[in-house]
């Protein structure tokens, strides 16, 4: 089963001492040691953000180890101790770097098509609220490589992966599904499940594009066109939570 990494390890070769790079008791002055020293950390941990972004994204969590990251961001490895504790701490700072803000939006933007319904949603702007905010990390490239991330730590079975990706995002996700069920009243439990499982997979799929459907379809195909899966992806998921429910299933009292 595998282990918490835990950083330790110094190498002073690179990028100098964790804690004058962290800045931590940096006294206030612009342009003095100090408030470089500051910056300095703040550079290192972005740097080690990234690295680890990337690295986790292409080759998975359990095959990167915290000094390839530390050797990618060029600095050493007591500096991601001095940041992150370990290398599951890396982890949850890398999804919480690009989900606050995200996740934070998806629930006002949830909350927001509830109120405005009271209370009865339609399932296109639950859909919408969820679905857009994420997909827009693509527009950039450091979203893109957060997305790849995303979607290869959805199905990954490391206990350190899982305790991040549900940490991070149960509250939002459970708010979702809260609104669907207030929005398709007319679909059984099992039924309505069944189908936010597919929404879910079709997003774990656009988001971790690993280059397959582009060598089916052709290099005119992108998952990354965001424009496009607006446009395409969300009305097809929308009808699908729409249509009927089954016939022989019947809906909720």
């Amino acid at each position: 089963m595998p282990t918490t990494e835990t950083l330790t390890t110094p190498n002073h070769d690179r990028a100098g001492d964790p804690a004058e790079e962290s800045g931590a008791d940096a006294p206030a002055g612009v342009g003095g040691p100090a408030h470089r020293s500051g910056r300095a950390g703040r550079d290192t941990r972005g740097r080690l953000l990234d690295a680890a972004e990337r690295l986790f994204g292409e080759l998975g969590y359990s095959n990167v180890s915290t000094r390839q990251i530390a050797e990618a961001a060029t600095a050493n490895v007591a500096a991601a101790h001095y940041h992150f504790g370990s290398k599951e701490g890396l982890l949850r700072a890398v999804f919480e770097r690009r989900l606050a803000a995200i996740n934070a939006e998806r629930e006002g933007l949830l909350a927001d098509c509830v109120r405005a319904a009271g209370g009865r949603p339609e399932v296109g702007a639950v859909l919408d609220a969820f679905i857009r905010p994420v997909l827009r990390l693509s527009e950039t490239e450091g979203g893109r490589r957060f997305n790849l991330l995303a979607g290869r730590s959805s199905t990954d079975s490391n206990p350190e992966v899982r305790r991040v990706v549900f940490d991070v995002y149960d509250a939002v996700g459970r708010g979702f599904v809260d609104a669907a069920v207030a929005a398709c009243p007319q679909l059984s439990r099992e039924e309505l499940f069944w189908r936010l499982a597919c929404v879910y997979g079709a997003m774990m799929y656009i988001r971790a594009d690993n280059g397959r459907l582009q060598r089916l379809f052709g290099p005119e195909f992108s998952l990354s066109d965001v424009g496009g899966a607006l446009r395409f992806a969300l009305p097809f998921l929308t009808a699908g939570m729409r249509a009927p429910p089954a016939a022989d299933d019947p809906p909720r009292p």
